[in-house]
């Protein structure tokens, strides 16, 4: 009895971006030279990986478009939301007739109060959906192990680092 070949998978052109993307790796020279040869290491070494691997990012695609596509409420799942304020209110009956009247008339239209109760026990849509992302990303690392190492890892988007070429 022989084996049934193995699926012959290859890397796709824009799998490249998307697992520099996904590993959050830098846009240098060296990072890319690293995530070249580690893609070009696993489609020679172990072919199906590749298959693995393009499964996991096209995962990460959809769960990207998931999130990008929640609204606030549910980015942040509030039990409870509640507002107080003079939008809904009663107009006083006589009509500011003077300057300060009018001023303090409007400072009252300003007064407003929201509260909004969190749920404690229960993770939002984002977290659960930012937890899967992960996930796959660990199997990438997995599939990628030597990648590790370009990671940029809990990094400031404000800040960066200089690099010489």
């Amino acid at each position: 009895m022989s084996l049934p070949p193995s699926p012959a998978c290859s890397w796709r052109p824009g799998d490249a971006e998307a697992l520099r993307i996904a590993l959050s790796i830098p846009v240098t020279a060296a990072a890319l030279s690293a995530l070249q040869r580690e893609m070009a290491s696993l489609e020679i070494h172990y072919p199906v990986g590749v298959c693995t691997a393009q499964g996991h990012l096209e995962a990460i695609t959809a769960l990207d478009q998931q999130l990008a596509a929640l609204t606030p409420a549910e980015l942040n799942a509030p039990i409870r939301s509640r507002r107080k304020g003079v939008a809904g209110g009663v107009v006083p009956n006589p009509l500011p007739l003077s300057k300060l009247d009018v001023v303090e008339y409007a400072t009252e239209l300003l007064l407003e109060e929201s509260d909004t109760e969190w749920s404690a026990t229960g993770p939002s849509a984002a977290v659960v959906l930012t937890r899967q992302r992960n996930a796959h990303i660990e199997h990438l690392v997995l599939l990628l192990p030597r990648l590790a190492n370009w990671r940029l890892m809990d990094s400031d988007p404000f800040q960066g680092t200089l690099v010489r070429g």
